[in-house]
């Protein structure tokens, strides 16, 4: 069993830095500044003077088209926001103020690798504040014509994805088995990037998108071969980004989930309905409330206690992202 700290948390102290928007290319400066505890993860766009926020929940997703894009009652939206609460679910960050200068965030590599090396630089505090997790206990499930996902109680929060591309440019299938922790988070999963093909990409330049899109920040295949000059950073870092993102849409329930989320060639829309499904069904889950344990429990835990949780260590210290060659 991997370790969730008991109690929310939040950073030390501000911490910021700056990229680009990938559709606009525009400059986008990003700043995460500690919250009280019970506040929840909060995005508040600063070239904005008025009806500014947004809080990060489901139920405020208004657009799933090639990212998960946030919004409020006034019309105000910010897009891309899935890489960040990636990284906030992976080092189990429960509140903070998520400041950006505009309608998209900071794209960075294309990764979640800069963010959780962002939050590394200050820190993590604990608050005093019981953690809520969300505990699968009936399987739920999405099923298209070529894509389904599956949600089932397990012991911990893991992943089982499988992409296919039917064969487009004799691309091969890729899966990927993945068991949660913040450690392994940094070193399996935080390093993957958005990925699409060089055909695709030019179409949506055409049609003014993707303007922020490079080599850079994606992995671009071409006539069935990888464009990026440094190829890729695992053998299947396509599959292993959509654990990235689905991690982060599914960090917008504002819990950290037990269970176990089977799939094939899912995405953003996917991620938000199960989640909405999930939700919905109250029937399907468990709001449980970590306590944190004494010394006694820990060497002798109750029979009562169904939490996947251990606390032999908290987040306030995890591995920074290493450069990672192809497996």
């Amino acid at each position: 069993m991997h370790s969730v700290c008991p109690k929310q948390t939040t950073l030390k102290a501000p911490v910021s830095i700056e990229g680009i928007g990938v559709h606009s290319a525009l400059p986008a400066r990003l700043e995460l500044v500690p919250l009280a505890a019970n506040m929840g993860i909060i995005f508040e766009r600063t070239d904005l003077k008025t009806n500014n926020q947004i809080v990060a929940r489901i139920t405020n997703v208004a657009d799933t088209s090639f990212s998960t894009t946030l919004g409020n009652a006034h019309g105000v939206t910010l897009s891309t926001v899935e890489h960040l609460m990636a990284a906030l679910s992976a080092c189990q960050i429960s509140n903070v103020l998520v400041k950006v200068s505009g309608p998209e965030m900071p794209i960075m590599d294309g990764s979640s690798a800069a963010f959780v090396n962002l939050i590394n630089t200050v820190g993590i505090v604990e608050q005093d504040a019981p953690r809520k997790i969300i505990r699968i206990i009936k399987p739920l499930e999405i099923k298209e014509e070529r894509r389904w996902v599956r949600l089932e109680p397990a012991e911990t929060f893991s992943f089982q994805l499988s992409v296919d591309f039917g064969g487009r440019e004799g691309l091969q299938p890729e899966d990927h088995v993945y068991d949660f922790s913040t450690e392994s988070f940094a070193t399996d999963i935080s390093q993957a990037r958005s990925f699409g093909f060089y055909e695709d990409a030019q179409k949506l330049y055409a049609a003014g998108l993707a303007k922020g899109s490079s080599l850079d920040n994606a992995v671009v295949i071409k006539k069935g071969e990888v464009m990026n000059k440094d190829g890729l950073r695992y053998k299947n870092e396509m599959v292993r980004h959509k654990i990235l993102d689905a991690m982060g849409d599914f960090y917008l329930t504002g819990s950290l989930i037990q269970g176990r989320c089977v799939g094939f060639n899912i995405g953003h829309e996917f991620n938000n309905r199960l989640m909405r499904k999930l939700l919905d069904d109250k029937t399907t889950y468990e709001l449980i409330e970590l306590a944190e344990l004494s010394a006694d429990q820990k060497e002798a835990p109750s029979k009562t206690d169904k939490t996947f949780v251990t606390f032999a260590s908290s987040p306030k210290s995890f591995l920074k992202p290493q450069s990672v060659a192809a497996l």
